[in-house]
Parts: structure tokens; sequence; C-alpha cells
């Protein structure tokens, strides 16, 4: 029995949506699935592709749209999609001038919003299609803007080194904290006042931080970040982005509604351009062995529940005895402290992927 009864192409720009009406006699499709059907879609992408590369290869298919009946259950966005986009060049940021910016499905305006931009934010440029940028979103989306709003970055930016760094009001600590920052966060430094930098947060409000706490890259200046800093920053950033995330057994996505804990630490060093192996206990295997008291932010740290030195979780250490996992069943991604008797006991070794 196939999963679906029937399926058409509807116009969408310039490309097409796919929509597939799904078996309602399939067990799979009953009302177990409608009751949470935007994640359990999810499930049916790989499906979903392999249909349109036996039905539909080299076509535009901007997006997959799942009915059940009449009924619309679903729309899947494929953000890279079948789209075949230009590069563009390597580490193209750029920053946004308009004041809200939507982020679309595909490269037009008929595609999807599925994302906002704000005055100033920064954003990598993955490729381009007629008067469309491809970007990389802090979650690892892709998505589609209009280059009529987005400029070449210029400008001095900033990286947080702190672990959490206020942003206030004005250029002093008498000032009132109306924003925190953390670390590996990436902002645009506009102006500055003594020992204080004033930024724009990615809301379009602008604040002030210390001098201290934010390393400014000068453009095309010799005062950039080292690459492996960088990587290990947009490791620590990804996995901060991603707090409160559902876990979610043998997730390894976003898309999939959420994570396991070596789902989570691929997903994050994937952003920073570097494979780990899926499950903990072949991570283990990677990168270079660091002790307890040399830990630094991005390292792995590898737990036994059982205490019998038989890895089973792992999360990413981000500074201060600090780490950042995807604990169980029930609970969400979120920051722990493991200067504590229990995770010591637990503990089996660190490692260190960048160095």
């Amino acid at each position: 029995m196939d999963w679906y009864t029937s399926y058409r192409l509807v116009e969408d720009g310039d490309g097409y949506t796919l929509e597939i009406n799904l078996n309602k006699d399939m067990p799979e499709f009953a009302e177990e699935f409608l009751s949470n059907a935007k994640v359990n879609a999810l499930k049916l992408e790989d499906q979903a592709k392999k249909l349109i590369q036996e039905k539909f290869s080299g076509m535009k298919i901007n997006a997959v749209k799942f009915l059940v009946g009449a009924i619309a259950v679903a729309t899947i966005p494929l953000y890279a999609g079948t789209f075949t986009a230009s590069a563009a060049p390597a580490n193209a940021t750029h920053t946004v001038t308009a004041s809200r910016l939507n982020v679309r499905a595909g490269p037009s305006t008929s595609n999807t919003i599925i994302h906002a931009l704000w005055n100033g934010n920064q954003v990598p440029v993955i490729g381009e299609s007629g008067n469309w940028y491809q970007i990389r979103l802090s979650d690892g989306r892709t998505g589609w803007v209009s280059k009529n709003y987005m400029a070449p970055q210029r400008g001095n930016s900033g990286v947080v080194t702190a672990t959490k760094l206020n942003v206030r009001t004005g250029p002093s600590t008498t000032h009132s904290v109306m924003h925190v920052l953390w670390n590996g966060n990436q902002v645009p430094v506009i102006g500055e006042s003594g020992n204080w930098y004033q930024i724009r947060l990615s809301d379009g409000r602008t604040g002030w931080v210390s001098k201290t706490y934010l390393r400014v890259n000068q453009p095309g200046g010799g005062n950039q970040q080292s690459g492996t800093q960088q990587k290990v920053d947009k490791v620590v950033a990804t996995a901060k982005s991603l707090l409160g995330t559902p876990y979610v057994y043998g997730g390894e996505s976003p898309q999939e509604g959420g994570f396991d804990c070596s789902g989570l630490t691929q997903y994050a060093y994937k952003q920073a351009g570097y494979t780990l192996n899926r499950i903990s206990a072949d991570q283990a295997k990677q990168g270079t062995a660091v002790a307890w008291n040399s830990m630094k932010p991005g390292d792995l740290v590898f737990f036994s529940f059982n205490m019998n030195n038989k890895i089973d979780h792992v999360g990413i250490y981000i500074g201060n005895g600090q780490m950042i996992h995807s604990p169980r069943t029930g609970d969400v991604v979120k920051t722990t402290n493991i200067n504590v008797s229990y995770w010591q006991q637990r503990f089996v070794t660190a490692k260190r992927i960048f160095s």
C-alpha cells in the first residue's frame, strides 16, 4: 500500500509546490499523526524528496504540501530545495539595510516567509539567484532575501568573549541593563565612547557594552579572529541558539523537532564545518583529549550515566563549569553546571575538536 494516493504540481512563483495526498487508510496517518501533523510531516520529507527525484527531476520544487482528504495538514518549505543557486564568494557576510527584511523559502515574493531579519543583522550569503541572495540563518536553515536590502559588510563587528555580557542603555555601569549577549554572539559595532562600544542588536535597538568583553574585527585588517576561534565561537553560539529545543530521541536537526544529546553536538559542529560521528561513544574517538581542569568553550564533554566508563552522554562545554546538552525525553536543550558531584562522578573524558 503506497503512502500517498495522488499528487500534483501547483505553480509557485518561478517554481512549483508539490501537493501530496496522503493515504488516510495507512495507520500512521490516523488521528495520532494529525494531532502533531507539522512535526510528523517532517518525517516524510525524505520520501517526498525521493518522489521529486523520480518524477520531477530538474524542476524547481519550492515546497511540499501534505493533504489528508481536502485538509492541508502541513507544508514543508524546501529551503535548499531543488534550486541551483550560483555560489557566493567565500565568507560573504552582508548586513541588512531595511528596517525589517523577510526571509523566504525561495527566491521570489510568492514563497513562504520563514523568518525575519532586522536592520543591522549580519548573515552569511551562500548563493544567489536573480535579484535574490541565499543566506544561512543562525539555526542552520537557509532562506532567500532580496538583494535590494542587503549590503556587503564594511563596518566593524565584534564577538562576545565573556560568558554573559550585559548590554546597557548608555556607556557606563550606572545605566540600566536592556539586554544580555552570550559568548560567541556577533554584533555590529556602530560607535564608541571611552571604554564602551555602541552596538546594534538583532531587533534593531542600540546599546552599549564594555570593550573589555568584545573582540572587534577590523574589516580587511589583521585583527580578524583566527579560523579556529571562529569555528569554536560558531559551535557555542549555535548551541546557545538552540536552548529550549525539545529532546527528541534520534533527533539531529531543528526540522526534526529537536535533538538527542549527540544529535545536538553533531548539528552544532556541522554549522562550523566539521562532521562529528553520530553517536556519543563514536564522537569520543575524535579530537584531542583534554583534562577536566583544562577544558575550554567548545570542547565536548562525555559521561557515563551508569558510571562504568561506557560513554552514553555528551555535551558542549561553554566555560565556567557549564555545558549545553540535550538530557532526556521530556526535557529540553539546557545549560547545566557540571562542577557538581553528580557529573564529576560520571565524567569519562573531554575532547577538543578544533586545536
